[in-house]
């Protein structure tokens, strides 16, 4: 199930959180409890599959990034305000540019959340702005429960009016775990 965007929140937190991703997000963070485990050895990827090109795993045909690989790709900045944040400066990798790194050659992406949500987004929108998989938000990684580890963000101030209205606030998916390219 879809929720709507405007329900995707209760009290400024994401939407039904699970006990696997509060686990998740303290082994993360490095809290006890990650069975001694270092924190960096588990840094979140992202998985993208479908109509791409390029492999990390070409057996099951993915192509799996980590964050430290996703942080030295260039990175843009995007400072806006969202119906969940108040105006802050969102950074990370320009998607086209992620897509290219795994070969993408379909017409969408299908983004999969932790809490369930998914979007399809036309892969058009990538070359048409600067949308980027945020990771940091004001200098700060993202984490499970401020809405990471990975967040599609537009360049909202930049858009005209009339294409930030209506469902667009849809593709501003959180918490991305992975990608799929139709």
């Amino acid at each position: 199930m879809n929720p709507d965007p405007a329900c995707r929140r209760v009290s400024g937190a994401p939407y039904r959180f699970r006990p696997a991703a509060a686990l998740l997000s303290a082994i993360l963070a490095g809290t006890p409890g990650a069975g001694g485990v270092a924190a960096d050895r588990l840094s979140p990827a992202l998985t993208i599959s479908g109509d791409i090109g390029h492999f990390t795993d070409p057996g099951s045909k993915t192509y799996t990034i980590s964050l430290p690989s996703l942080a030295s790709m260039p990175q843009s900045n995007i400072t806006t305000a969202t119906d969940w944040t108040p105006k802050g400066t969102f950074s990370g990798p320009l998607l086209r540019d992620l897509l290219a790194k795994a070969g993408a050659r379909g017409t969408q992406v299908k983004f999969y959340g932790a809490d369930d949500y998914s979007i399809t987004v036309p892969i058009a929108d990538f070359s048409r702005y600067d949308v980027i998989l945020a990771w940091r938000w004001n200098g700060k990684p993202l984490q499970l429960e401020n809405y990471g580890p990975f967040w599609v963000m537009y360049p909202i101030p930049t858009m005209p009016s009339d294409e930030t209205g209506g469902t667009f606030t849809s593709k501003l998916i959180w918490q991305v775990t992975r990608m799929e390219v139709r």
